[in-house]
């Protein structure tokens, strides 16, 4: 992310972004946020709104509320759980701001979503769901795009360097477009500060689900891996993946039906009923070469969260 400020105040922005990104259950008063970058808080405020297009308060809640939607559609958490966890003092409160911000109340939302997997479960062939070995299969589904094959992945954390990109999703990696510049900034940073080398991981971070997040204010973070955190330098940042269990699925070629992959991924480790997903965001490794100036990627790995369906217990 880009911010038409100073060093300084790019550097004290992105720590802020990614603190808030981190601490949303906590509590993130102004004067908080302000304090820990060293400045007043009507200075930061100013600083804040006029470079992330939000008020403080305002994004904060955003995020929360965003979050809650993804909570909503993946756990049976009660709605007064996620509310309070949210930070939210009550049902009715957080019913108010979750209908303004998405014309539909909590509990309709989530009927709505556990009503479409229903119907995509049954529009799924049960011999796909039962008789499709996700760790034998071979070859390509019909898109050309998308491997039969997933496996599922016990990822270690990854400390990356990234820069972040706001809006829409679209194109973000094809070659030509604006992210390539990206790459080879990270590229040129990595080298001067003798933190990567050839084998080092080229990630992407979707942070929102474009069904819930406006298109304008979508965040992607383009990464690269590296062995040791880094504090922010200019509006290249540092941030962990944090550890997990990952469904991976591979992807050959363009990005225009990623999402295919992603939802081959959902239907057979999720739709299935094996696993469920983890309020975590999802990330992408790309498989990649440099071939003079240009970077070429050939493969996508998809790596979706989730953890294992406990079995329901039955009466003796």
């Amino acid at each position: 992310m880009i911010f038409q400020t100073s060093e300084k105040y790019e550097q004290a922005l992105l720590s802020t972004l990614l603190y808030i990104q981190t601490h949303l259950e906590g509590d993130l008063n102004l004067e908080t946020l302000a304090k820990r970058v060293g400045f007043s808080p009507y200075h930061f405020h100013r600083i804040f709104r006029e470079n992330v297009g939000e008020r403080v308060k305002e994004y904060i809640r955003r995020l929360r509320l965003e979050r809650a939607a993804y909570r909503l559609r993946v756990s049976e958490e009660a709605i007064l759980r996620i509310a309070l966890e949210s930070g939210f003092k009550s049902h009715e409160s957080f019913t108010r701001a979750f209908e303004r911000q998405f014309n539909i109340t909590p509990n309709l939302f989530r009927n709505n979503f556990l009503r479409a997997s229903q119907e995509r479960k049954k529009q799924i062939a049960p011999q796909y769901l039962a008789g499709f070995n996700f760790k034998k299969e071979s070859g390509l589904l019909p898109n050309h795009s998308t491997a039969r094959r997933v496996r599922v992945e016990h990822v270690r954390p990854i400390i990356v360097a990234f820069v972040r990109h706001v809006g829409a999703y679209d194109n973000l990696l094809e070659k030509g477009s604006s992210m390539s510049a990206l790459w080879a900034e990270l590229f040129r940073w990595g080298n001067a500060e003798k933190l990567i080398n050839s084998d080092s991981l080229l990630i992407g971070i979707p942070q929102d689900n474009p069904s819930v997040t406006p298109l304008e204010k979508q965040r992607f973070d383009v990464c690269v891996q590296i062995p040791e955190f880094r504090n922010p330098s200019g509006h290249i940042g540092c941030q962990t993946i944090d550890a997990g269990l990952f469904g991976v699925g591979r992807h050959y070629g363009s990005f225009d039906n990623l999402a295919e992959t992603y939802m081959h991924v959902y239907d057979l480790l999720v739709t299935s009923g094996r696993y469920r997903l983890r309020t975590q965001p999802p990330f992408e490794v790309y498989g990649y070469s440099h071939v003079k100036a240009d970077l070429r990627i050939h493969f996508t790995d998809v790596y979706l969260p989730i953890e294992k369906v406990k079995p329901i217990k039955t009466g003796s």
